[in-house]
């Protein structure tokens, strides 16, 4: 990949760190005025409730696309950026102009996803064995 896509790609994984780390921030925000809502009424309960775990999701997504956005610049200053992190095979251009902080090829991480959908599914099949 010539210098300046990846000049390009390093400022895009940048500016997503810096929305994401606003987006936080907002998110705390949120947070703190949801906590200090104040309510006997069971649909606001079921509201707040609600909203909390949505915030709570959004902050559990938010820090793992933190992290490799931070994983990313740092193959990129050790020189290792745009190589697979499991077959070692370059990633394609254009699948790090749409995710960036990718670490892995498309067909590694499709395989990835399969191996834990099934190793999920799996485990689903274990527990409904045990409860029956």
């Amino acid at each position: 990949m010539d210098k300046r896509k990846l000049q390009r790609l390093e400022q895009a994984l940048r500016q997503e760190y810096e929305n994401l780390v606003k987006t936080l921030s907002r998110n705390r925000a949120a947070e703190e005025e949801i906590l200090l809502e104040k309510t006997e009424d069971e649909g606001d309960l079921a509201l707040i409730s609600h909203n909390k775990e949505l915030l709570y999701n959004l902050h559990e997504s938010d820090f793992r696309r933190l992290k490799a956005i931070e994983d990313a610049l740092k193959r990129i200053h050790r020189e290792e950026y745009g190589v697979c992190g499991h077959c070692g095979e370059d990633i394609n251009e254009k699948r790090l102009v749409a995710v960036p902080w990718a670490k892995m090829c498309i067909q590694c991480q499709e395989e990835t996803e399969r191996e834990d959908a099934d190793t999920a599914f799996a485990g689903a099949s274990r527990q409904r064995e045990e409860s029956e």
